[in-house]
């Protein structure tokens, strides 16, 4: 298993584990003071309680991050049948998905998870070993233990609702082993060896109080209803054996009631500090552990911001959000406007669901804070060419308000966030992949686009109440308790900074609103790709083709006056022509991916590949 063997001295390996504790560098102010780093033993790591905490901090990097796929996330991925990725500035893992030939030999494109997670599992294990005789307090160490636990069952679970079953590896192997007779587990073992884990997590870990960013025993119940609701869904439970849904909906019902209540205020739910009310596991960022690159806002800002803008929403997604009287703006087909919405398409962001104007940057949104140097300015999200536009859109515009009243900066009759505003050289980013939207939920305002020094607000949220209220409205639908189901569905959108009318549905109707409610509350938190695997939901969503979008906004001036944010804005609907074409579902093989060849290999052929990869 690739990067499971260290080449490098162990001793050296356990000194930059130290030096890169997680997140509570400052909660160990003094452990640099307690003796020189290249004095630092193996010894000491594993009977010293600071440096063996901080050895556990390391490990919580094995907690992939949500962001980029090339580092092993799948924001990229995640809401990929409501979303347009720009595979031709990401890794090229992503096309190849999308075209329906992902195979062991490209699959590390897209994510080396397998890797980067075992090597954090052998973490997990040498620290089990390790500790066995420790004279470390019980206390403190049954905490780390239990921090560990669940550590190592995060980890499984990500690999098995990628992989399927995978093998399942307790104790570390020696260093001078170049390869490893291991075979796989079943699906069925891998996950209750998940839930082992987690049952002495939850046992280890009682008693003591939760701390933002680090690992309680709700976090560890949450995980535990999280894999038991996977067991139970139709990818694992082709029988749809009710006792499975049962278990499920014990567990996710324990996490409800372990005394969480939903924050008044969804839009600050992903900014510091961590909402604990609400936030049942989430994590902020510190100079030693921030977003790699040039930060979050560099990648997901508008390319008319100077930024990246590497996803985007597509109409599917858009459509999904409500009116405010409870009413989808189109019907089913995502094209024939629904009669009973009141939604007009040239009016299509009045009275929408609350969340759209907190989770989406449309033509006209805004204003918000842009910082950028020279260009830093308040201003709305400029998506829109000139309707009556000159030769060549040159001078003079019809535009009334010639420069903009924050920062004296020219405008013009097309938007900052155009083509044309590309094309003429004004920003230096692509304007590729466009759909006339952008996600702000998880934006930062507040920083700059791009720093490597700054410190972004945004938090990373890996658990909170919605998904098990939704969860558990999940298991109810299963097993037949409508009433119950609708009742906790009902709660997410009775936030009062929501407070959408209650569903009343039942039947096919209830589980679309079920689906549609869970994809615009969680979108961007790693869920929503792989509720489409586990429930065999793919045709037609993560195939989805064409990509719809705005395909042309135009704003007309004519009557506008000095001081007028806003001409008439004109929107045209259709297909969204840069976009990489999603291929047919190529079959049930593809809700698994395939394991590295290599890996493979490296396991003397012990481990087989998944069915329908030609291995």
């Amino acid at each position: 298993m690739k990067n499971y063997i260290y080449k490098i001295d162990m001793i050296k390996r356990l000194v930059v584990l130290i030096v890169s504790g997680f997140i509570f560098t400052s909660c160990n102010e003094n452990l640099l003071e307690r003796q020189p780093l290249d004095a630092i033993s193996e010894e000491n790591v594993f009977t010293d309680p600071v440096f063996l905490q901080n050895y556990v901090y390391n490990i919580y990097n094995g907690i992939k991050p949500h962001w980029s796929p090339g580092t092993g996330g799948y924001i990229g991925m995640t809401d990929i049948a409501a979303s347009a990725p720009d595979t031709h500035n990401r890794s090229g893992g992503i096309r190849q998905y999308l075209e329906g030939n992902i195979n062991s030999d490209n699959v590390t494109q897209l994510t080396n998870i397998w890797a980067e997670e075992y090597d954090y599992i052998r973490r997990a294990n040498i620290f089990f070993e390790k500790v066995a005789d420790s004279q470390i307090d019980e206390q403190t160490l049954d905490r780390m233990k239990g921090e560990v636990h669940f550590l190592r069952a995060w980890m499984y679970f990500e690999l098995i609702r990628t992989f399927g079953g995978v093998p399942i590896i307790t104790s570390s192997f020696s260093l001078s082993d170049d390869s490893f007779d291991v075979s796989r587990n079943s699906y069925e073992e891998c996950a209750n060896f998940v839930l082992s884990e987690t049952e002495l997590a939850i046992g280890l870990l009682d008693g003591y109080s939760q701390e933002p960013g680090k690992i309680s025993k709700n976090a560890a119940l949450g995980l535990k209803a999280r894999m038991l609701l996977y067991m139970a869904s139709p990818l694992n439970n082709p029988s749809n054996d009710m006792s499975k849904w049962q278990a499920a909906a014990a567990a996710n019902k324990a996490v409800i009631d372990a005394g969480y209540t939903l924050h008044p205020t969804h839009e600050d739910l992903f900014k510091q500090p961590v909402k604990t009310d609400e936030t049942i596991f989430g994590r902020s960022f510190t100079a030693g552990s921030r977003i790699p690159d040039w930060g979050y806002n560099y990648d997901f800002w508008p390319s008319g911001f100077d930024a990246r803008q590497r996803i985007m929403p597509t109409q599917t997604f858009i459509n999904m959000f409500q009116m405010k009287n409870g009413e989808y703006p189109y019907l089913p087909d995502g094209i024939t406007v629904n009669p009973a919405s009141g939604y007009d398409e040239q009016e299509p962001n009045i009275d929408r669901d609350p969340r759209y104007y907190s989770y989406i940057l449309y033509p006209g949104a805004g204003p918000v804070n842009i910082i950028d140097g020279s260009k830093s300015t308040m201003r709305l999200y400029e998506y829109w060419e000139d309707a009556n536009p000159n030769a060549d859109n040159l001078p003079p515009y019809q535009n009334p308000n010639k420069v903009d009243p924050n920062n004296n900066q020219e405008l013009f009759d097309f938007g900052r966030d155009s083509e044309t505003y590309w094309v003429k050289g004004l920003t230096p980013f692509h304007w590729r992949v466009q759909t006339g939207y952008t996600f702000r939920k998880l934006l930062d305002f507040n920083g700059p686009r791009a720093s490597f020094d700054f410190d972004y607000s945004q938090l990373m949220v890996f658990m909170r109440l919605p998904e098990f209220y939704l969860n558990y409205a999940e298991t109810q639908i299963a097993l037949g308790n409508e009433e119950v189901a609708r009742e906790y569905i009902n709660k997410v959108r009775s936030r009062p900074s929501v407070n959408m009318p209650d569903i009343t549905s039942s039947g096919t109707e209830l589980m679309r609103d079920y689906k549609n409610e869970r994809a615009i509350e969680l979108h961007l938190e790693d869920i929503h790709f792989w509720d489409l695997l586990r429930w065999k939901d793919a045709p037609g969503k993560i195939d989805l083709f064409p990509i719809r979008g705005l395909s042309k906004v135009t704003m007309d001036w004519t009557n506008a006056q000095e001081g007028d944010l806003l001409g008439e804005l004109n929107f045209t609907y259709g297909p969204i022509d840069e976009v990489d074409p999603r291929f047919p579902w190529p079959g049930d093989y593809y809700y698994l991916f395939p394991i590295p060849r290599e890996e493979i290999q490296r396991s003397n052929n012990n481990i087989t590949q998944n069915p329908g990869y030609g291995d």
